[in-house]
């Protein structure tokens, strides 16, 4: 068994009603009605395609991508 590399979506959308469009991108962790914004996790190598594909749709306000990877993880303890 092979793990792909995935990162993160932030997708913010006009309308809570469009969440169901977006499944073909990626797998949705999570998804917030009342703020309209939902969690997409697509594979690495596909991230410029798919910002561009999103940017282009009219419900989608704003795409980030998830600043969990560039944080750093190595814990010292004093």
């Amino acid at each position: 068994m092979t793990l792909t590399p995935r990162t993160n979506l932030i997708i913010y959308m006009k309308s809570s009603k469009n969440e169901r469009q977006l499944r073909k991108y990626g797998h949705i962790a999570y998804f917030n009605r009342k703020d309209k914004w939902l969690s997409l996790y697509i594979d690495k190598e596909k991230v410029d395609e798919v910002l561009e594909q999103l940017s282009r749709l009219k419900y989608v306000l704003n795409v980030e991508i998830s600043p969990y990877q560039t944080l750093e993880t190595n814990y010292e303890s004093l």
